[in-house]
């Protein structure tokens, strides 16, 4: 683990204010991409508070957390619990099913 320095080569700081608020340095939340709301993970290891970003859900896959999309994965789940659905036991024969009225 490094220590994170400004354009000087000083250690950068932070200082925790009331209710335990901490801000991160503008220069590690760059180098990391951290934004306001993302998650980060926090540990004690040897004597120091290592945070960690997280994703819980990453954020190129949380279309498919949006209420709209979970609607349309329990309607297809009732699809096919309700045995809605053709199987087909070959490419050739999915193909075929595409042009069938």
């Amino acid at each position: 683990m490094s220590t994170a320095v400004d354009a000087a080569g000083r250690p950068l700081s932070a200082s925790l204010r009331s209710k335990g608020v901490l801000t991160i340095p503008l220069a590690i939340r760059e180098q990391l991409h951290l934004e306001p709301g993302d998650n980060l993970l926090v540990t004690v290891r040897e004597g120091q508070i290592v945070l960690t970003p997280a994703a819980l859900i990453p954020r190129d896959q949380a279309w498919f957390y949006t209420a709209e999309w979970q609607a349309k994965e329990a309607e297809a789940d009732a699809d096919l619990a309700a045995g809605r659905h053709v199987r087909h036991h070959s490419d050739d024969a999915f193909l075929d099913s595409l042009s069938e009225d």
